[in-house]
C-alpha cells in the first residue's frame, strides 16, 4: 500500500517538473537563439517515475533583422502548439496520480476503520 502512495507521489512530482519545462519554454518562445527543454518521463528503477531533461539543439527559423533584407537572426525552436499539448497532458498525469492517491487514502482509512 505504501508503494502505491510512493509511486503515486513520484507521478505528481514527474508531471509537475514536465508541465515546468513546458511553463518555462512557453514563456521563452520569442527569445531569441532560445532552445527548448525536453521533458521525458522514465520508469525509475527503484518504482514510480523520474524526469529526464534534455536541450532540443534543432535549430529555431531564421527571422529578419529588420532594415537589411540580408541580414537574419535566429528565433527560438519552441512550437507554442506542441507545448499546449505537453501542457495538457502534464496536467492530466498529475490528475490521475492524485485521483490514485485520493483512492488510496480512501482504502487505507477503510481498512484503519475495520481494525478499530
Amino acid at each position: 500500500m505504501i508503494s502505491g502512495f510512493a509511486a503515486a507521489i513520484s507521478g505528481v512530482q514527474g508531471g509537475v517538473r514536465t508541465l515546468s519545462a513546458s511553463a518555462h519554454n512557453i514563456a521563452n518562445a520569442h527569445t531569441e537563439n532560445f532552445k527548448r527543454t525536453q521533458a521525458t518521463l522514465e520508469e525509475s528503477s527503484v518504482g514510480g517515475v523520474s524526469v529526464n531533461l534534455t536541450q532540443d539543439h534543432r535549430p529555431g527559423p531564421l527571422l529578419p533583422t529588420g532594415d537589411d533584407p540580408f541580414s537574419f537572426r535566429e528565433g527560438s525552436n519552441v512550437e507554442l502548439e506542441e507545448e499546449f499539448i505537453h501542457t495538457l497532458e502534464s496536467t492530466s498525469f498529475i490528475e490521475a496520480n492524485l485521483a490514485s492517491i485520493k483512492t488510496q487514502h480512501k482504502v487505507l482509512g477503510s481498512l484503519l476503520d475495520i481494525i478499530e
